[in-house]
């Protein structure tokens, strides 16, 4: 029964299998670097703890086990094995950069960032991969305080305090427009000039709020004509003229994926800017493998940001 009581240590165990495979305590204490007497007696309170004889006493016959011992000896070197391999990974991920990575992705977001991202993480770090999970915000959140995601891509938008957030880039809202709209040429457009338009709705939890949001802090109501819960429909819905969507993030092509043509316009005015980052749980410790991520993940911002005409917001 496990009462979270140690019966026996780890100590005894290989003092136990040590005897047998080396033959004898003599052998055990060499190979341990240990005095005979302290292999003695440690396998005296082993067996003392497990309620049975684990070696056959008597003249040459002290590495010799028992009917008990032999019974117990895999299980012993079983345990043994999985202590190494849970000290091997443990100081892998402390110290190095190999195994999966548990990576979270806001649904929106994941089709422009993350292919990029993972893919230049694995390059420099051929040890490494990336499993790639995608989901709203909360559940996002949820992933992260199970432990089933290391880390997420997402939005600074309706996160609690258990949750950690290093900023990488703003993204600041625009309006996605049909290429022959009479606003698609415009530098900037207004909420209020969007408002009375039939809008096409990005229908998911953290981006239906957000963008309402933003009419609502105006003091305006917008226009809701449809309401979508896939990206690429509410651009290829715009593309034909069902009216207009909002967006952060914006993809490279300006067009839907039928081929129809788009415009991208800056919101004008004073607007929410979110911000993409990583969000990780805020009782966890980074692990070597983590650091490294978020410094590919900079690391690409810093590219965006600085070649000509990019969207820093797009990554």
């Amino acid at each position: 029964m496990i009462d979270g009581t140690a019966r026996f240590t780890l100590r005894q165990l290989s003092c136990f299998v040590a005897a047998c495979d080396h033959g004898g305590l003599g052998a055990a204490a060499e190979r341990l670097h240990l005095a005979q007497a302290t292999v003695s007696a440690s396998l005296a309170d082993l067996e003392r703890a497990l309620g049975v004889q684990l070696l056959v006493r008597g003249p040459g016959r002290a590495g010799t086990p028992s009917p008990a011992g032999r019974e117990l000896l895999d299980d012993a070197r079983a345990v043994l094995a999985a202590t190494t391999r849970l000290e091997q990974r443990s100081s892998e991920l402390v110290a190095g950069v190999s195994g999966r990575l548990a990576l979270g992705c806001l649904v929106t977001l994941a089709p422009i960032i993350a292919p990029p991202v993972c893919r230049l993480f694995e390059q420099r770090w051929p040890g490494a991969t990336v499993d790639l999970q995608t989901g709203d915000q909360a559940e996002l959140v949820v992933a992260l305080r199970n432990g089933s995601i290391s880390v997420a891509l997402t939005y600074d938008l309706g996160l609690e305090d258990d949750v950690a957030f290093e900023p990488l880039a703003h993204a600041p809202p625009y309006a996605l427009l049909p290429r022959g709209h009479a606003l698609a040429e415009r530098t900037h457009v207004t909420l209020a000039e969007l408002a009375a338009e039939p809008l096409v709705l990005l229908d998911l939890p953290l981006s239906r709020d957000y963008f309402l949001g933003l009419f609502q802090t105006a003091g305006l109501t917008p226009t809701v004509a449809r309401r979508v819960t896939d990206l690429e429909l509410a651009r290829s819905l715009v593309a034909r003229d069902y009216g207009y969507t909002l967006g952060n993030a914006r993809p490279a092509p300006k067009q839907a994926v039928d081929g129809a043509p788009l415009a991208t316009v800056p919101i004008g005015g004073s607007v929410e800017t979110p911000v993409i980052g990583l969000a990780r749980s805020a009782g966890l410790r980074d692990t070597r493998m983590t650091v490294a991520f978020a410094e590919v993940c900079a690391e690409l911002v810093l590219v965006a940001s600085a070649a000509p005409g990019a969207d820093v917001s797009a990554p």
